[in-house]
């Protein structure tokens, strides 16, 4: 088949950018045509092209965007949207007059709830199906919460456009059916298990950060924004500190409350306990996260977040809130370890339980790794392939029940 897609790739920072490439790559190892639209800033022109050359299997067409956005649970600015929506019309036009008549594409894939505001109507100009891959930011707080009634109300209509929705969380498609969209999947995100395995501590790493092999680490992996609740980390920290001065936080990832946090351990007295490093490449993530006894997301909601199930496959300790998306992935004291969202003092407590108990962190490990194989990258190829199948031939809600 002749699959197009438009959404994120790398060097987009977050999950969906790694949703999309694992998804693509392993369908065209499948041996399906695969065709992608996805946004560029002019700073990464040149990662983005190194990433062109290491994955010539999956031809792309970029667009030239201001920055990377990586809050899409917030209202963008109309400078931002012009020049997405420009580019994104100019790169489709440029792509399908590419493929000329034998490679018109017979299914499009909407990679980001946020290119539903542009996608679905050229789509049905051209008269090509649509899959909408919806990841929760903006359903479980643009829609719901945060966008201007006239915005909500778009999003919706775009929605509806679209000829099947997949969900990446049941509880996620779960909102979507009671937004009143009707057909709705859920394929679960997946972990590539040969990238993320349980691994000693890596040496080299433990030097370069300036940690102790036998230091208690903690570990986070996000874009630090307003969601992930970060600065209930550094709140939390400043309380293990006191009773474990040996532990090091070690944070993955960049965005608006790096500052902050920064800012926050300085005037704590605690900075010595923490290692921002910044976004680093996908594959060098399983390093960092085989560095924790524990791996932190005290986030305020997620969609199915990708570090949860790089975590299971590593067989370290997730401790996370008790939310939605946690509770879909975690039994909580066996395959993982759930607290209260919002209480920093709950979530102090268990990163002490988990970072003094070398016992209790590789049972729930083993316990965490296999779970971690019901997220197999395979499965999850397998399980979109079919709908893009159904969308290729007609087939509809009617038929499959049939």
């Amino acid at each position: 088949m002749n699959i197009l897609y438009v959404g994120t790739l790398p060097p987009h920072p977050g999950g969906t950018a790694t949703v999309g490439y694992q998804l693509l790559a392993g369908l065209a190892r499948r041996g399906h045509h695969i065709r992608a639209i996805a946004p560029v800033t002019r700073e990464t022109v040149a990662v983005a092209d190194r990433f062109a050359a290491a994955h010539s299997e999956i031809h792309v067409n970029r667009f030239l965007v201001p920055y990377f956005e990586t809050s899409p649970d917030l209202p963008t600015v109309d400078q931002y949207r012009r020049a997405e929506g420009e580019g994104i019309e100019a790169a489709w036009h440029r792509t399908l007059s590419e493929t000329g008549a034998d490679g018109v594409p017979d299914v499009v894939i909407i990679g980001r709830e946020i290119f539903a505001r542009h996608i679905p109507d050229l789509a049905r100009v051209a008269g090509i199906p649509t899959l909408l891959i919806v990841h929760g930011w903006i359903t479980l707080t643009g829609i719901m919460k945060t966008f201007p009634a006239a915005e909500r109300a778009h999003y919706l209509e775009q929605f509806r456009k679209v000829d099947r929705i997949v969900a990446v969380a049941n509880h996620l498609a779960e909102r979507l059916r009671g937004l009143g969209l009707g057909d709705v999947r859920t394929i679960h995100n997946a972990v590539d298990r040969h990238k993320f395995f349980p691994r000693p501590k890596d040496p080299a790493l433990l030097r370069q950060l300036g940690i102790g092999a036998e230091q208690p680490t903690v570990v986070h992996v996000s874009n630090l924004r307003t969601l992930k609740r970060p600065l209930d980390i550094v709140d939390s920290a400043r309380q293990v500190v006191q009773q474990r001065p040996d532990t090091v936080y070690v944070v993955v990832g960049d965005g608006p409350y790096r500052k902050a946090m920064e800012e926050a351990c300085a005037n704590g007295l605690h900075a010595g306990h923490f290692r921002f490093v910044g976004w680093v490449e996908h594959d060098l993530v399983p390093d960092y996260i085989n560095l924790g006894d524990a791996v932190i997301m005290p986030s305020e909601s997620e969609a199915l977040a990708m570090v949860y199930l790089e975590t299971l496959a590593c067989e370290r300790v997730l401790i996370a809130s008790d939310i939605a998306a946690a509770r879909e992935v975690i039994d909580d004291g066996e395959t993982g370890i759930l607290f209260r969202k919002g209480d920093v003092a709950d979530l102090t407590a268990k990163i002490l339980s988990v970072v003094g108990n070398r016992a209790l962190r590789a049972e729930i490990g083993k316990k965490a790794g296999r779970l971690a194989m019901n997220y197999d990258l395979d499965r999850f190829v397998t399980a979109y392939e079919r709908v893009i199948r159904e969308l290729e031939t007609g087939q509809s809600a009617v038929d499959r029940s049939a």
